[in-house]
């Protein structure tokens, strides 16, 4: 099997979204921009483009990059 750029940046991507995720459950304050989005849209919708933007967003890219991969 081939290791191409798909599959390494696909396979980052969702690390990462993951990553943000447990990191926002863990210790949210440590998060800079979550903070700068809670104090600029209010702590609903900070919260909420934070984990779109963030966990959301990456995940979705990187299942794209892996099934991209994947189909060949």
């Amino acid at each position: 099997m081939d290791i191409g750029i798909n599959l390494i940046l696909g396979a980052l991507a969702i690390i990462y979204g993951v990553y943000s995720f447990i990191q926002r459950k863990v210790a949210p304050e440590k998060i800079a921009k979550l903070q700068t989005m809670i104090e600029r849209n209010g702590e609903k919708m900070g919260h909420s483009i934070h984990l779109f933007g963030y966990t959301i967003m990456p995940v979705v890219a990187g299942l794209l990059l892996l099934f991209a991969h994947f189909r060949g």
